[in-house]
């Protein structure tokens, strides 16, 4: 009888053990050899980022109560792990909580969990700091943000008035696999003086020859030692390449030329198909010779597309010409047309067409607002766009009451887009049909509004 009691009592002590542990508690690793986790707060609990939206004079906080429901994370084993804040390769803090004040750009906060084994576990916050709408900002042009050093550059932006420098601040790579190798804090910036532009719009900035090629964190300094975030840079010795423009070959070799006996000609069906407008590019290098002439020609010499003129050390290099509606006329009337004159041999020519997005509108990103902040697409930038056109409407949701898009004419009488309310299962881009109806209206009508509330547009294109 006392075995049967002693078996009731452990069976009983067993059951109310299992049912003192919840299945809903989580799973806490307490050993330092145990793979580290993150248990709280639920947006990073299993996910990978976490996107936060802020202006420049707002305060970052993670985790945020207000957000989160907590005000420190927990990670396991908590008792053998160091937390590191990571940003462009540096560590701005340590903990379980992190807050900083950040200049205006885009950044990927790196939280990185290392145990005493050197095992890691890691997060990323995509954080994107907006600049006032007063500050002075660079424009969002990948090609405005990829920089050759030791030459002049103008880098273009808005109210960029009274700036005298710019700070170029390195941003390192982060290591996240090996313990073994901390990530130095030494930024390494240096500060350039700069030449505005009359308008406020540019800036001229010469980056020195043997500058570090990489990407760099840029802010903008006044006179009066104001300082304001700008975003990353790329400085490289590489020509920049425009993803959506691709290279079309009309002739290819090594050819000196020498008028009628020695030239290069190009027929007229090999540039019916292209637009009127486009630039044709040739190649050359300037051989000794008596003398360096270039002439082009139609095929029958009477008509000149670019008159003879001397070469010296100032001509472009590719020379460019328009293939004008006049110059397309004479081309297929006569056949062709010739590069002919003395002293220069062509390896090259060229055109350039659009394969992917045109660029409408690219500048500092906009918070949508109606009446109060919006973005205007004039009838002149809309010119190139022709009926049957996609146009694409780059966006993010921002904290906001409500998230709603509208596109219309100027004049706020006639939609592009009716009124429709934005979620997360909203394309992105917003993608919409430029019909022969918009056309007109926009003419008439000084060009179309992207308006509404909640949204922050950073780019629109066509194709």
């Amino acid at each position: 009888m006392k075995k049967i009691y002693n078996l009731f009592l452990t069976a009983a002590v067993l059951m109310l053990s299992l049912t003192g542990c919840s299945d809903k508690e989580p799973f806490i690793t307490a050993g330092p050899d145990d793979t580290p986790r993150f248990l709280s707060p639920s947006s990073i609990e299993g996910t990978i980022t976490v996107s936060r939206n802020q202006t420049r004079e707002d305060v970052f906080v993670f985790p945020n109560k207000d957000v989160d429901g907590v005000e420190e994370m927990v990670v396991t084993p908590a008792n053998y792990v160091t937390i590191e804040w990571i940003s462009d390769g540096y560590v701005l803090g340590t903990g379980t909580s992190f807050s900083k004040q950040f200049e205006a750009g885009d950044y990927e906060l790196l939280i990185k969990v290392t145990t005493q084994a050197g095992k890691v576990a890691t997060r990323t916050v995509k954080l994107s700091v907006s600049a006032l709408a007063t500050d002075p900002q660079i424009n969002k042009k990948e090609k405005n943000r990829w920089l050759n050093p030791g030459q002049p550059l103008t880098i273009e932006g808005s109210n960029l008035t009274g700036v005298k420098t710019l700070v170029f601040t390195p941003a390192k790579e982060s290591e996240i696999t090996r313990a073994d190798e901390p990530v130095v804090a030494e930024d390494g910036s240096i500060e350039l003086p700069c030449e505005v532009a009359e308008d406020g719009n540019s800036v001229v900035v010469t980056l020195p020859e043997g500058m570090v090629k990489g990407n760099y964190r840029v802010s903008a300094v006044k006179d009066n030692g104001e300082r304001f975030g700008c975003g990353l840079v790329t400085v490289t010795d590489e020509e920049w390449v425009d993803p959506n423009v691709e290279k079309i070959t009309l002739w290819e070799g090594s050819q000196f030329i020498n008028w009628g006996e020695a030239n290069v000609r190009i027929a007229a069906d090999q540039v019916a198909d292209i637009p009127e407008g486009t630039i044709i590019y040739v190649t050359y290098t300037l051989p000794e010779a008596e003398y360096h002439q270039m002439r082009v020609t139609t095929d029958w010499w009477d008509y000149e597309i670019v008159p003879q003129f001397d070469f010296t050390g100032s001509t472009p290099n590719p020379y460019g010409f328009e293939y004008s509606a006049e110059v397309k006329e004479k081309i297929q009337t006569e056949g062709g047309f010739l590069f002919v004159g003395f002293g220069y041999e062509i390896q090259e020519i060229y055109y350039e067409a659009v394969s992917g997005e045109t660029v409408l509108w690219e500048e500092n990103p906009v918070d949508i607002n109606w009446g109060d902040s919006n973005i205007h697409l004039t009838s002149e930038q809309l010119a190139s766009v022709q009926p049957g056109a996609s146009i694409f409407v780059y966006y993010e949701l921002i904290d906001a009451e409500y998230h709603a898009m509208r596109i219309t004419s100027n004049q706020w009488s006639y939609e592009f887009v009716p009124q429709f309310d934005l979620t997360t299962e909203s394309p992105m881009p917003y993608e919409f049909e430029y019909t022969a109806e918009h056309q007109q209206k926009a003419q008439e009508q000084e060009g179309m509004l992207v308006v509404g509330f909640g949204y922050r547009v950073s780019k629109i294109t066509f194709k």
